[in-house]
């Protein structure tokens, strides 16, 4: 291998690291308490919704079924992890079955 592969595999790492230093450093400043602190709390099951709502919007019955099953496992065992994988399974289910 050539030096500059080398220097490429080397310039990547580091700046790899960078970036999840900079992100740790970042989260370190964010407020731990109040209103923010909230609303970073709330932020990844904000953004999985807006992706399974727009999902919903862009797809058909199956997608509106799934949709409305989630909703309901949601509701009943406020766990994240189980609805992704009750909607997930779910969708692939139905397509399968469907085709």
């Amino acid at each position: 291998m050539t030096t500059e592969i080398w220097l490429s595999i080397l310039g990547l790492g580091v700046a790899s690291y960078a970036i999840r230093l900079g992100g740790y450093l970042l989260a370190l400043r964010l407020p731990q308490e109040g209103g923010w602190a909230r609303g970073m709390e709330a932020l990844p099951g904000c953004l999985i919704v807006a992706l399974v709502v727009l999902m919903m919007i862009k797809g058909g019955t199956i997608e509106w079924i799934a949709g409305g099953v989630v909703l309901l496992v949601a509701a009943k065992t406020r766990n994240l992890p189980t609805s992704m994988l009750v909607g997930m399974g779910l969708v692939a289910g139905m397509r399968i079955l469907v085709l």
